[in-house]
């Protein structure tokens, strides 16, 4: 695992647990580490990380009997990776996904990854769907990833399952 992805990962499990309190020291040899410690886990005036399920959000619909819309939205000042996206089924009979189309994005030359491709806008994959003429239901397993842009801090790959009614 990427160092900057596992030190993401540890800050991430412990904002959720509660287990980081801001601490200030007297005195200081650094006191531009201080502040920065600071500023990203201070008063809720400052800007705090949302949850996984607030940072990025997914809904669906239908568009046709075989197109499948799926839009993915990062809060502001988030963005996702375009190649962090992924869409599967599960419990579908009769229907597999035909193709993913992703409008390009953003070119990135990120830190962990290099250079890619992220969405800092609500982005539309356009999911086209085989089915047989007798299926009815099946669930969507959507992975996505992203990070919070100003404080450099990346969440864990997100994986979301939705079941759907086809038309």
């Amino acid at each position: 695992m990427p160092k900057k992805l596992f030190i993401c990962s540890l800050i991430l499990a412990g904002l959720s647990a509660g287990a980081f309190q801001p601490a200030y020291a007297q005195q200081s040899s650094a006191p531009n580490l201080q502040k920065g410690l600071g500023s990203l886990f201070s008063s809720p005036k400052e800007e705090d990380l949302l949850e996984p399920d607030k940072a990025f959000t997914i809904k669906t619909s239908f568009k046709g009997p075989a197109t499948l819309v799926a839009v993915l939205t990062p809060a502001n000042g988030y963005y996702m990776y375009k190649d962090k996206i992924r869409f599967t089924l599960k419990d579908a009979p009769g229907v597999v996904i035909k193709s993913v189309k992703l409008p390009p994005g953003e070119v990135k030359n990120d830190p962990t990854f290099g250079r890619t491709e992220t969405y800092k806008q609500p982005v539309q994959a356009e999911i086209t769907l085989e089915r047989a003429p007798s299926a009815k239901n099946f669930t969507l397993v959507a992975g996505y990833q992203g990070c919070h842009e100003k404080l450099g801090v990346c969440y864990p790959p997100i994986e979301k399952t939705l079941k759907l009614h086809l038309p």
